[in-house]
C-alpha cells in the first residue's frame, strides 16, 4: 500500500512516467532504439532492469493518479510506437488500441512497481 502511494505521488505533475525495459533480450532488438528515441522526444524515459517478459521492447507507462503501472510488450511497429507516445501524452484512445499488448502478469507488474519505487524514492 505504501509503495503505491509513492508511485502516484511521483507523477503528480500530470505527466506520465515512462519506463523502458533495458534487459539484454529487449535491448538487442532494433526496435528498442526506435522506441527509446520516440519516447525521449516526448517525455523522460527511465531504463529499467529486466522485467522478465523477454518479448521486447517492453514499455511501462504510469499515469498520474494511477495505482499501478501499465506494462505493454512487443511494441515493435511505428504505429505502436506512436500509440505509446500518445498514451504517455494522455491520449486515452491509444490505451484502447494498445489493449492487445497489455501485460497482466502479476509477477511482471510487481517487478515494475518495485523498480519504479526504488528509482523515484
Amino acid at each position: 500500500m505504501a509503495d503505491r502511494a509513492k508511485l502516484t505521488a511521483t507523477s503528480v505533475d500530470n505527466k506520465a512516467m515512462v519506463g523502458l525495459c533495458a534487459g539484454k533480450d529487449c535491448r538487442k532488438r532494433c526496435e528498442f532504439a526506435k522506441v527509446q528515441k520516440a519516447l525521449d522526444r516526448e517525455c523522460e524515459v527511465l531504463e529499467l532492469k529486466c522485467i522478465g517478459l523477454c518479448d521486447g521492447p517492453v514499455v511501462v507507462v504510469v499515469h498520474p493518479g494511477s495505482d499501478s503501472p501499465a506494462v505493454y510488450s512487443k511494441v515493435r511497429t511505428k504505429r505502436q510506437r506512436s500509440l505509446v507516445v500518445g498514451l504517455a501524452s494522455g491520449d486515452m484512445g491509444a490505451r484502447k488500441q494498445l489493449s492487445g499488448r497489455k501485460v497482466d502478469k502479476k509477477k511482471a507488474v510487481t517487478s515494475v512497481e518495485r523498480q519504479l519505487n526504488r528509482r523515484v524514492a
